[in-house]
């Protein structure tokens, strides 16, 4: 299966993330100067010192003392250079942000 590619701005990738990763969804994340892939346990979405919040839970596939790790995405939105998301049912989308 060929992989669609997207070039979005940073409020549509945040806006992509919010939208499109399900729970199970496989992910690829870059930002800063972070990498990491794996499988998407949790979407939390609850508020935070009175302002909307977008947590996303991922168990890491690769060696790791640390096997899952919690994204801020609110924190980390400006960082973001890249993501391939590998959703349960449907097609690979690598998005680019620009």
């Amino acid at each position: 299966m060929d992989t669609k590619k997207l070039k979005l701005n940073l409020d549509e990738a945040y806006d992509y993330l919010k939208n499109n990763v399900k729970i199970h969804d496989k992910i690829e994340i870059s930002y800063n100067r972070i990498f990491a892939e794996g499988e998407i346990l949790n979407m939390d979405f609850s508020e935070y010192f009175g302002k909307p919040g977008f947590k996303m839970l991922i168990h890491l596939e690769n060696d790791s003392s640390t096997p899952t790790i919690e994204i801020d995405v609110n924190e980390i939105k400006d960082e973001l250079i890249e993501f391939h998301h590998f959703p349960k049912n449907g097609e690979d989308i690598l998005v680019t942000i620009v």
